[in-house]
């Protein structure tokens, strides 16, 4: 079995439980909870931008940092998306 991505090494226990119904059922809802988790991954992101241009880091300094683009580290402040997730926000969140 392939291991995760680093990030996320410490769920490799997901795939090592011994009983394949309750393995089934583990990872069915961690698999059922992503978007959720993407959420808040994204909001402890947002707050750490934030944080930094407190600290009184440009965008652009921030951007740098974190191998974005200026702009992208201005969205991320701002807490607004792009793309494919953008749609799925605003058919999900109407305005």
């Amino acid at each position: 079995m392939t291991n995760p991505p680093s990030p996320f090494e410490n769920l490799k226990h997901l795939a090592e439980q011994g009983d394949p119904i309750q393995r089934a059922k583990t990872v069915g809802a961690a698999l059922q909870a992503i978007p959720e988790l993407q959420h808040w991954l994204r909001e402890i992101r947002q707050g750490v931008v934030q944080e930094m241009r407190d600290d009184g880091l440009s965008h652009a300094q921030v951007a740098a940092e974190l191998s974005i683009s200026r702009a992208r580290a201005q969205q991320i402040a701002e807490g607004r998306t792009t793309g494919k997730r953008a749609d799925q926000d605003s058919d999900n969140h109407p305005k």
